[in-house]
């Protein structure tokens, strides 16, 4: 990225700027920055709510050793119609509350019961005014890698992001039990009757995926006829999703749980050791099953059955149990079967996004994959939608996945 566009598009990105955050870092007032390279490691189409960057920073040390440092930048969107959209959702000042509020207690409570491993990346700063941004680790220097997202996640993948998260929302249902407050920032529901910007997105996509399902040998017919008459209630439907009462198993939940927002650290074999979850700005106050349907449903591998959903929320809940047990949590611990409920109270939310983030998942032209691709009315956007719902692979796990829907009886 050259020096013009990064003063027109990030002025705050200086020497001076990345000097400090090195120092503050590293307890070394005397580092110098020498030089700094921009670069945007996401293709389009892999991120939509914010700008990602990978600033790479060479630098002098105190005792005059030349080294290399990088971080993930992460920036709000500039004054257009996805940042409009976007700012109603206050999805800046929830991230912003996950890194200074909830995280640092939610890793003191699972340090205490001896659990280290992270469940976020570091932020080394967090600019909430003027150009909004975040300054994180990058974790590809531990060796963390972002999940091919057109195959989607493995069994053994979604074991370790269910580990990860079941501790998540255990320590943040313990947490909220002994400070009420550390969720003020996450009651905000992401589909509501007052704020109606993705509507279209939702009922569009289901109405994309019904055509579709009408030309599918096992969906065509009284399945696809389902999916049409979806349209009419799918907001209300997610409205329900996203309420929820005093007495409720609640956590936070992470809000965007799919593969896009893993990232991996895995033996040569191959072999995934240990995940890390990134991009918590949308997250919710709420039933567990909002993430779990939304990660299963979305971003499970072909391979990945049915009944390995079982087999994964069984291990899900172990967690769950094992981690609210250790932290010695003074509410009803829920049973699996609660958790089987829950899923079938509130799994539409994974219906209603798998829609359109499984053919998203496969595009590979994501050169118009953005908020305006998905909800405009241009002709470019119209084709774009188009082009995304008749790709060839959709067919392979959405025919799948709507037969499943229609035996738990979401579709109705």
């Amino acid at each position: 990225m050259d020096q013009t566009t990064i003063e027109e598009k990030y002025p705050f990105l200086t020497k001076e700027y990345l000097q400090g955050i090195l120092r503050r870092e590293q307890c070394e007032s005397a580092i110098t920055v020498d030089s700094f390279t921009v670069v945007a490691p996401l293709a389009k189409g892999e991120n939509y709510s914010s700008d990602i960057l990978r600033v790479t920073i060479n630098y002098t040390t105190g005792s005059h050793n030349h080294r290399t440092q990088t971080y993930i930048v992460k920036v709000a969107f500039g004054r257009d119609e996805d940042a409009d959209l976007l700012d109603a959702y206050d999805v800046f000042k929830r991230e912003i509350a996950v890194y200074d509020v909830v995280m640092p207690k939610v890793e003191q409570l699972l340090s205490s019961i001896g659990y280290t491993k992270r469940l976020a990346p570091v932020a080394h700063a967090i600019h909430p005014t003027t150009i909004k941004h975040f300054v994180f680790e990058d974790l590809s220097l531990q060796g963390y890698k972002p999940v091919g997202r057109v195959a989607g996640l493995n069994f053994a993948q979604l074991q370790l992001v269910l580990t990860k998260i079941a501790k998540f929302h255990a320590a943040t249902a313990v947490l909220y039990s002994i400070e009420e407050e550390s969720m003020a920032a996450h009651h905000y529901r992401n589909i509501s009757e007052d704020v109606p910007h993705f509507y279209p997105l939702f009922q569009n996509s289901v109405v994309a995926c019904a055509e579709r399902a009408s030309g599918w040998p096992t969906t065509k017919g009284r399945i696809a006829d389902k999916l049409r008459a979806l349209e009419r209630t799918i907001i209300a439907k997610g409205c329900r999703v996203y309420t929820r009462t005093e007495s409720d198993f609640s956590v936070l939940n992470h809000g965007d749980l799919w593969v896009n927002n893993v990232m991996l650290k895995t033996e040569p074999s191959g072999k995934p050791t240990d995940a890390i979850l990134v991009d918590y700005a949308t997250g919710f106050f709420g039933s567990p099953a909002i993430d779990l349907s939304y990660l299963l449903f979305t971003s499970a591998a072909n391979e990945v059955t049915v009944d390995d959903f079982d087999l994964l929320l069984q291990h899900y809940h172990a967690e769950l149990v094992d981690t609210l047990t250790k932290l010695k949590y003074g509410k009803k611990v829920p049973t699996l079967l609660d958790i089987q409920v829950e899923m079938l109270r509130k799994g539409h939310n994974g219906v209603m996004f798998s829609t359109f983030l499984i053919p998203l998942r496969l595009l590979e032209d994501t050169s118009n994959a953005d908020l305006g691709g998905l909800l405009g009315r241009t002709e470019e956007a119209i084709a774009f939608r188009r082009r995304l719902f008749s790709h060839p692979k959709y067919q392979d796990r959405m025919e799948y996945l709507l037969n499943f829907y229609d035996r738990k009886g979401y579709l109705d």
